[in-house]
């Protein structure tokens, strides 16, 4: 059978088909040709990638059978053109395509050739581009007016005529009995005016402005608004808008509502004249009244160094009272104790033990002047003058102290001791000042007991603490007396009191790292609980000194206390020292420029009548790098000799301390 012309038979058309076949390639649309039998018998390069099929080949593809991945029946539309109905008929349908989903807008449309034969054309465009920038646009065109129309500001926007284009709903409300349709009648509703009440021409507002091309700023205008037409602030800014080209096509104005901005500015303002105002009255008075306080502060001051100082002269007499009474009961023992050791004068044994009595109530009087020392230049307790302790041993001695004097205390009445004291009671500290406590404690616990009593003392030992109580079943405390109990200066005995013998006994705890307690009843008696950290170390530690090794040396005393340096002297020798002594500086130091044999040792005083002792130590050092050099001062010792000295001993100092440092010469 011959192929009809609508074949499109390029061969048989000559170099016509070959201009015809480059052009049915170029042409930007998907296009097939089907005969009369409705068989595929051409298609251009796009029909093929848009559908997968080829127009080549024996076996022809039916028009039915040439879309196969078409998402929708091209029947219809198939049918259509065969019935001629129309001269082309279009449909977008989605393809499949491995690219994607795409929208093809299809047209089928009759071929006719000369001979009666009917054809079909295809043709399709890819319309998914155009599509989805067309659906962009109406969602970014929607998101727009979304935006412009819930604006809290008044938003128009004017042609280059003058006419309203667009308004936002808050724009509408300006003037709700009759929305304005150009410039002018928003000009004739609005009546602008500066805000000094100047009235604006039609060409002065800020639209018109715009529409000539200016760009207006915040830019404040008084208004007529609302139903009723009352006065409003607004704030405008207005923009040309420009076309592609830079030709002004229009402007857009935004208005807003200003009213209550300016009201607080003019309010503050205002408020800021009276101030300034105010101020300025209030300045005078001010410095008059200065001036007043100054003149009673003045007085005021004046005052209170005259009572602070009367309180200091109070505080410094109570204080020295409660020396005196703390050392008092350091001497109430020695002068016990002396006059017992001179009525047993031949008895070796009780001379012996008074003299040991004697030499520890004398260390106890000697911590209360350490203690004062320390108090006067604010110092704390020294960690290495700390030693151990047992707390039971103490009770011991305080018990043989004070027990000459039950007698006196008790008034006639009859004094009773319980005693129970735990073994391995260890803590560290400074024997003198736990002891001066004890007395204390126990002076106290006599003093309550007038007419004869119980005087209890215990030690408790538990992992962490070693527990001190005193009790006696005296006249007891109140609530309010015993709250008070440990303040310093606070006292029951009147005149006979100076209220610092448990507020020493506080102190001297504190300064041990331990607490106190009082349990106390009117009538029943009081117990006091002192508590300290229970030391590491055991008593069976305590490691019993070899006899010190006597070694002669050649030693240089300076001392301008008579006595003191008599002692010390005799001291020295009966240890077997070679001794030469010195008042001063003047005198040590031509004894130590005219020596035959160079000191070994040097002790010398701090405070002496002519000069400091440690001018001295230093021109020792000096001269002789090698010479064992020791301190000895009333005052608390600082920590550590250092570069001035190689020992330093705190007034009054015990003698085996002395012999060994002296001895320890090398």
């Amino acid at each position: 059978m011959t192929q009809p012309s609508v074949g499109l038979d390029f061969a048989r058309i000559g170099i016509t088909g070959v201009r015809f076949e480059a052009l049915f390639e170029a042409v930007p649309l998907a296009i097939a040709i089907f005969d009369g039998e409705l068989r595929l018998v051409n298609a251009n390069a796009r029909y093929r990638e848009l559908t997968g099929v080829a127009a080549s080949g024996q076996a022809k593809v039916s028009i039915y059978d040439a879309f196969p991945n078409a998402l929708a029946d091209l029947t219809d539309q198939i049918d259509s053109a065969l019935r001629g109905t129309s001269a082309a008929t279009a449909a977008r349908v989605p393809f499949q395509h491995r690219g994607g989903r795409r929208l093809i807008e299809t047209t089928f449309a009759q071929l006719v050739e000369e001979s009666g034969g009917r054809g079909i054309l295809f043709a399709g465009n890819d319309v998914s581009e155009r599509e989805d920038l067309r659906e962009t646009l109406s969602r970014n065109v929607a998101q727009l007016e979304s935006i412009f129309d819930v604006i809290p500001d008044s938003v128009r926007v004017f042609d280059t005529e003058g006419r309203t284009v667009r308004s936002n709903t808050q724009a509408m409300q300006d003037h709700p009995s009759g929305q304005p349709s150009t410039l002018r009648e928003l000009w004739q509703l609005d009546r602008p005016r500066t805000v000094d009440g100047t009235s604006l021409f039609m060409h002065e507002h800020p639209t018109a402005r715009a529409l000539r091309g200016e760009r207006v700023r915040g830019e404040t205008l008084a208004v007529r608004r609302g139903v009723d037409g009352a006065p409003v602030i607004i704030e405008v800014n207005s923009n040309p808008l420009y076309d592609e080209h830079g030709k002004i096509r229009g402007a857009v104005t935004v208005e807003r509502d200003v009213s209550v901005k300016t009201q607080l500015a003019k309010a503050l303002e205002e408020e800021a004249r009276r101030t300034a105002e105010l101020y300025e009255r209030v300045s005078t008075e001010a410095e008059r009244l200065e001036r007043m306080v100054q003149e009673r502060t003045q007085e005021l001051l004046a005052l209170q160094e005259a009572r602070s100082r009367e309180r200091r002269l109070a505080a410094v007499g109570q204080l020295a009272a409660g020396v005196m009474h703390d050392v008092n009961n350091a001497l109430n023992p020695i002068m016990a104790a002396a006059y017992l050791l001179e009525a047993n004068a031949e008895n070796p044994v009780a001379v012996r033990d008074y003299a040991v009595r004697i030499a520890k109530a004398a260390e106890t009087g000697a911590a209360t002047a350490a203690r004062v020392g320390r108090f006067i230049r604010q110092e704390p307790l020294q960690a290495e003058r700390e030693e151990l302790i047992d707390l039971s041993l103490v009770c011991d001695e305080v018990v043989a102290m004070t027990r000459p004097l039950w007698a006196e205390r008790a008034r006639g009445g009859t004094i009773h001791l319980e005693r129970d004291l735990a073994e391995g009671a260890m803590i560290r500290g400074i024997t003198g000042e736990l002891r001066e406590a004890l007395l204390n404690l126990v002076q106290n616990a006599l003093d309550a007991m007038a007419g004869g009593g119980t005087l209890g003392m215990r030690t408790l030992v538990t992992d962490s603490e070693v527990k001190l109580e005193i009790r006696d079943s005296g006249i007891g405390m109140s609530a309010e007396v015993r709250e008070r109990a440990f303040e310093p200066f606070f006292t029951t005995k009147g005149r006979a009191g100076t209220g610092l013998g448990l507020a020493e006994v506080y102190g001297i705890v504190k300064r041990h790292r331990g607490f106190a307690e009082i349990e106390s009843m009117p009538g029943v008696g009081t117990t006091i609980r002192l508590v300290f950290p229970k030391s590491s170390q055991v008593a069976a530690d305590i490691v019993v000194e070899e006899p010190r090794k006597r070694v002669a040396r050649r030693v240089l005393l300076v001392e301008d206390h008579p006595d003191s340096r008599e002692f010390m002297q005799a001291l020295l020798e009966s240890d077997g020292h070679t001794v030469d002594t010195a008042m001063g500086i003047q005198e040590a130091m031509e004894l130590l420029e005219k020596a035959e044999q160079v000191y070994e040792v040097l002790v010398t005083d701090i405070g002496l009548s002519d000069g400091s002792g440690w001018d001295l130590i230093t021109f020792a050092r000096e001269r002789w790098p090698s010479m064992r050099i020791g301190v000895v001062t009333g005052w608390e010792p600082k920590v550590g000799a250092g570069k001035e000295g190689d020992f330093i001993l705190r007034k009054p100092v015990r003698t085996s301390e002395l012999l060994a440092q002296v001895a320890g010469a090398g």
